[in-house]
């Protein structure tokens, strides 16, 4: 099975899971999956709006049979970018 062929979880799933609103979170990115022979991730980057330190986090997901679990947010370190 390929991983085209999963619905993955919408903007809306994942504002609903970290519980915050659509104007507090700017999402950046499509996602991203990764796939070992007995797990599937799939993982979101955003920003919180109102951060002053403007830093990146990701909400995790893992397939469990047909449905994604919510596992978390981890912060991710940034490489200095210039902006």
């Amino acid at each position: 099975m390929t991983l085209l062929s999963f619905i993955i979880p919408t903007e809306k799933d994942i504002l609903k899971d970290i519980n915050e609103n659509s104007r507090s979170i700017k999402f950046i990115g499509l996602g991203d999956f990764s796939q070992k022979i007995d797990q599937i991730k799939f993982s979101r980057n955003f920003r919180y709006r109102f951060d002053k330190d403007q830093t990146l986090k990701q909400a995790v997901y893992y397939k469990e049979g047909l449905v994604w679990k919510f596992k978390g947010i981890v912060t991710l370190e940034e490489k200095s970018i210039s902006k």
